[in-house]
């Protein structure tokens, strides 16, 4: 049986991660919702099946047709921003194969690339275990503030809360 050598300490980050990222996404999914302003399960048919990156386009332009580049405007496209880094660097600790890194704290990341103007390249990074540790509490940070940010906007009228259970 082929064996990996990622420790454990790692593991419980990058699996944190994807836990974590789903949270987020589920908080931008309730932001479209109450965008939506209809039943919970007419939005949840409509973003169930929605890409991360057509999730925040979706967001962005309910937003801005229900309330235009307001005062709030600049704090959700900022959030959708760093979202979508968040979900490229998720990208790459997902879809990266993984290796002893040069101590018992970090792996490394190994990226094979052959593109036609250079060729077969290899990336090699080391990853330290605090660095995903942070990279977690980032994306939960997010995901709270975002949730804190559909507060804000039911409570200044700008969502309408129709039948929205969370």
């Amino acid at each position: 049986m082929i064996k990996h050598s990622v420790p454990e300490h790692h593991l419980v980050h990058i699996g944190d991660m994807t836990v974590s990222f789903a949270l987020l996404e589920a908080a931008i999914q309730i932001l479209v919702w109450y965008l939506i302003g209809e039943r919970q399960s007419i939005g949840q048919i409509i973003t169930a099946e929605l890409s991360f990156k057509s999730l925040r386009a979706l967001a962005i332009s309910l937003y801005l047709e229900r309330n235009g580049e307001d005062s709030d405007y600049p704090t959700l496209k900022a959030f959708m921003k760093k979202a979508a880094t968040f979900e490229d660097r998720r990208n790459q600790i997902t879809h990266s194969i993984w290796a002893a890194g040069k101590d018992s704290q970090s792996i490394t990341r190994i990226k094979t690339t052959a593109k036609v103007k250079n060729g077969l390249q290899f990336q090699f990074k080391d990853v330290q275990v605090k660095d995903l540790a942070n990279f977690v509490s980032d994306i939960e940070q997010l995901a709270e503030d975002i949730q804190i940010f559909w507060i804000h906007l039911l409570e200044n009228g700008k969502l309408v809360s129709n039948h929205i259970s969370i």
